[in-house]
């Protein structure tokens, strides 16, 4: 057996020297360059574009972080429907339908909730699941708390219904079963008013029928060649109504509201109020809200009336005190049990500046 003549690591050294494995390795690389362009590319792009994402995420997230307003950004005001309804977009992508003659009043419109009343008539609520408010509809008789849902609520001068489409929601009142229940899709309730008197239409036990009604004398026909008025421009109403609050404030000026003030019903002091404050006269829409709350005391909206009088005094005039006042006579007269802790946190915010002030 002959003996090896070189060592081993000799026999086992790679022929190809480090020059000749640099230029091996360049003439490979160089058979790549699209390659080795899209990973540097994918380098220097990749953050960037997790970057944007997280920014698209975040400006989702907060895009609806302000109180909710109607679809072209103007200020939530009272709606009045024609009698054929309409139909009501907000910010969020919800919408509101209400039915022939019915009215709805906004009373708070936060990042965190939106409260209004349906006064009367009828209304369909289709809330955007998911969003970031609380949505509470006084309806009289009860109260209706959602999240994200479709339901109709019908408001008559005997009762309300309330009827859900999509989702769930919270039906809250003294004259409910527990004082709440839980609705699902396809469920509705019926609660009745036992303090309202008979259906219209209906005499109630023991009473005949209705009296006729007296004639009516007929005006005299005007003369061949007498001057035909001419017609009148839309009213406040009917401006505030359309949505042309400054219009109806030009209709009606300082003087014509404290006027009308003296004489009109709880739903029309609202509408004052609103004609007032969506104006850009905060301080003139006090009058008819403390109207409400001192001349309708005993009425279930006398309370709503003076949680906006407070959100008014606090947000738009600096009187704290007031506010106060308002927050605490709005407790006083019984405001609804979903309605008491953001008049709370109101009544909170109000003593605090007063503290601050007093520094």
């Amino acid at each position: 057996m002959s003996e090896l003549k070189f060592p081993l690591k000799e026999g086992l050294r790679d022929p190809a020297d480090e020059a000749a494995v640099s230029r091996m390795w360049q003439a490979i690389d160089a058979r790549f360059p699209q390659r080795r362009s899209r990973r540097s590319l994918s380098l220097i792009f990749a953050p960037l574009v997790a970057a944007a994402a997280g920014v698209a995420v975040v400006a989702f997230l907060h895009h609806d972080s302000g109180p909710l307003r109607m679809a072209d950004g103007t200020a939530i005001a009272s709606v009045d429907a024609p009698p054929a309804g309409t139909r009501v977009v907000l910010s969020d992508g919800s919408s509101i339908q209400l039915g022939p003659d019915a009215r709805l009043d906004p009373v708070e419109s936060s990042a965190s909730s939106f409260i209004a009343v349906l006064e009367h008539g009828d209304a369909s609520f289709d809330v955007i699941p998911g969003g970031p408010r609380r949505w509470q509809i006084e309806c009289g008789l009860a109260t209706v708390e959602v999240v994200g849902t479709r339901f109709s609520c019908a408001r008559g001068p005997h009762g309300l219904r309330v009827s859900v489409e999509r989702g769930v929601v919270l039906v809250r009142g003294e004259r409910v079963v527990n004082h709440v229940r839980r609705l699902t899709a396809g469920e509705s309730m019926e609660i009745l008013d036992e303090s309202a008197g008979p259906a219209a239409g209906k005499p109630a036990a023991g009473e005949g029928a209705a009296a006729p009604a007296p004639a009516v004398a007929e005006a005299p026909a005007p003369a061949e060649n007498a001057a035909v008025p001419r017609a009148a421009g839309p009213t406040w109403r009917e401006l505030a109504r359309s949505g042309h609050h400054r219009e109806a404030f030009a209709t009606l000026g300082t003087q014509g509201i404290r006027r009308e003030v003296k004489r009109l019903g709880i739903a029309d002091l609202f509408a004052l109020a609103d004609v007032a404050r969506l104006s850009g006269h905060p301080a003139e829409a006090v009058a008819p809200l403390q109207r409400i709350v001192d001349g309708f005391s005993a009425d279930r909206q006398a309370p709503l009336a003076a949680f906006a009088l407070g959100r008014l005094q606090l947000d738009d005039l600096n009187q704290p005190r007031a506010a106060a006042a308002s927050f605490s006579r709005a407790l006083e007269l019984g405001a609804p049990q979903s309605l008491r802790d953001a008049v709370r946190t109101r009544l909170t915010e109000a003593q605090a500046r007063i503290r601050s002030d007093e520094r």
